[in-house]
């Protein structure tokens, strides 16, 4: 790379050479309810110093604020008014609704006890009991019971983070304190002894961590296509064998009187299979053996020919949440949660370039609000293997990769540790929005947004609205437009117009929608971080002092909104 002529481009020359020589990563449409309108080298250790990455950041951060001065609206740019009440409440965010979902192959990676503090560093950024799901692919392929060394790199992990599993059996288990779902095998024969062992080493290692079970995964998906084992040992197909096997598999782990542990079918997405048959697993579970239905979402799209404004589109996402609703209403009628236990921006881990770009975090935080606003109790986001030592790079989705440092320790195994991807500080934008801070439960339910009046803005923008328990509004504002800019003037109800409301944002770094690295929310970063697993710098917040409207019964805060951003501004509640 040639010399750098201007600051811009001193601040890619920087990033350049410390990620090629060094191979270092670094991390609702209009409607009037509650919304509107590194890809580097992997597998090495980091030898760029703190103070490159850190240098760089500045340098991008400097050169961002003289192309922007966002302290207040934009006169250039048009300005969309939107209308947020603080009632009627709508539906409540679960507790801990963003997840996290693993296959079983790396998984022990999260609990080596040289790392585990790093990882916990991560996990406890979402909630005070992270939920994870150990499953996928993995869970119907494997032949064997994962061994002792697994299970004890899961202990020392829920120990670390206090998390709970979901575990997946063949047809699938849960697990959780940090609540594990884990995974259970279905299609083998074996399935029933399989799914045994699994249960009872789960409990032995993790005890009452593990919440629940998920039997089988993406059974249409199978080698032999959706069906069964008949009671002669031979192979049935079809939907009907299917639930038979389903249900026999599922009275034999977990029979009638004992505690619900199941949760099925899993199937691939959400609308690759009737309803009805949702509603056959459904009720011939519901009184025994099932604690909630599990299925899966990924956007209906080509992921080699799909552009980032496809991908964020809204007709997109209203698709999927359409085809979601129709599961919802069933679950809901039956008074049996629905819990998208896998998802991602796109199947198949995802398109380089794209998934682990800006593009992937705005497509996350979206999604979140999308989904629990339909009524979902659970969104795992699927991080596959994680990453491998043999330096194969993790699937581009992937919050936070899995990399490994070599030589640390003589005669050592290289060390698995956190590398942060785009789409993370997604994670950490929902976070905020519903839960306040890091590591806490959510706190809030959905209240009503509407737009007076788009003017002349015609970016890809979405606005939702979260009432917390204390009474103040979390607005976030998404700029999903590759290039256009709006201002959002956000009218509020009166008691909201004492105190000023408190600002942050989600910046891209140089690329701009598609950076991969440089992106900052609330003014902290990713870079620099190490082997930590810690977010890195000072917190950055605005004060915004609300206005009131003409006719003085509401009030009003202006925020600028530049493209391939995003920000939440909380308005302080007062009497």
């Amino acid at each position: 790379m040639g010399s750098c002529q201007c600051l811009a481009a001193s601040v890619t020359c920087i990033i350049y050479l410390c990620w090629a020589q060094h191979g270092v990563l670094t991390a609702g449409p209009q409607q009037q309810r509650s919304r509107q309108q590194l890809h580097a080298t992997a597998g090495r250790q980091p030898v760029c110093s703190k103070w490159q990455a850190l240098q760089a950041e500045l340098l991008w951060r400097w050169s961002y604020s003289q192309k922007y001065n966002l302290d207040k609206p934009i006169g250039a740019w048009p300005t969309a008014t939107v209308s947020v009440s603080s009632g009627p409440l709508g539906k409540r965010v679960t507790d801990t609704f963003l997840a996290t979902s693993h296959e079983y192959l790396r998984v022990g990676d999260y609990g080596d006890e040289r790392i585990v503090s790093a990882w916990a560093n991560i996990f406890k950024m979402l909630s005070p009991s992270p939920v994870v799901r150990v499953g996928g692919a993995s869970q119907d392929k494997m032949t064997r019971v994962p061994g002792d060394n697994v299970w004890i790199a899961l202990k020392k992990f829920r120990d670390a983070t206090n998390c709970r599993f979901i575990l997946g059996l063949p047809l699938f288990p849960k697990n959780s304190i940090d609540t594990f779902i884990l995974g259970l095998p279905l299609f083998p024969k074996n399935s029933i002894g399989m799914s045994q062992k699994i249960m009872a080493q789960s409990r032995k290692y993790l005890g009452d961590s593990v919440i629940g079970y998920e039997l089988g995964n993406e059974p249409e998906f199978w080698p032999n296509g959706l069906g069964g084992w008949g009671s002669d040992g031979k192979w049935k197909a079809g939907f009907e064998a299917y639930a038979q096997w389903f249900h026999k598999v599922a009275l034999a782990i977990n029979p009638c009187g004992s505690k619900k542990m199941l949760s099925g079918p899993g199937w691939g997405n959400v609308n690759t299979q009737p309803v009805s048959w949702l509603a056959r697993i459904l009720y011939q579970g519901k009184e025994c053996y099932l604690r909630e239905l599990n299925v899966h979402f990924y956007p209906y799209i080509n992921n080699e020919t799909v552009t980032a404004t496809q991908l964020l589109s809204q007709p997109l996402q209203d698709f999927g949440v359409s085809k979601y609703k129709d599961y919802q209403r069933i679950g809901t009628k039956e008074r049996l949660g629905i819990r998208i236990s896998e998802t991602n921006s796109l199947y198949g881990g995802g398109r380089p370039s794209l998934s682990d770009t800006l593009v992937g975090a705005l497509w996350v935080a979206d999604a979140l609000f999308a989904f629990s606003d339909a009524g979902a109790v659970g969104f795992h986001l699927h991080w596959g293997i994680g990453g491998h030592p043999t330096e194969a790079l993790g699937q581009p989705n992937t919050g936070v990769q899995t990399n490994y440092a070599y030589n640390v320790r003589p005669k050592e195994p290289p060390l698995p540790y956190p590398s942060v991807h785009a789409p993370w500080y997604g994670y950490l934008f929902w976070t905020i929005a519903a839960a306040g801070d890091y590591g806490r439960h959510a706190d809030a339910n959905f209240v009503p947004v509407w737009v007076q009046n788009r003017g002349r803005c015609s970016a890809n923008m979405k606005i939702w609205a979260l009432k917390a328990d204390m009474g103040d509004l979390r607005m976030a504002l998404l700029n999903k437009d590759e290039a256009r800019n709006c201002n959002v003037r956000l009218i509020v109800d009166p008691q909201y117009c004492k105190k000023a409301g408190i600002l942050t944002r989600l910046l891209p770094g140089p690329e701009g929608i598609f950076s991969k690295g440089m992106i900052t929310w609330q003014g902290q970063t990713y870079e620099g971080s190490g082997l930590t697993g810690k977010i890195q710098g000072s917190k950055a917040v605005q004060q915004l002092m609300p206005v009131k409207t003409k006719d003085g019964k509401r009030c009003k805060f202006e925020v600028p909104v530049p493209s391939a951003s995003g920000a939440i501004l909380a308005a302080k509640w007062s009497r």
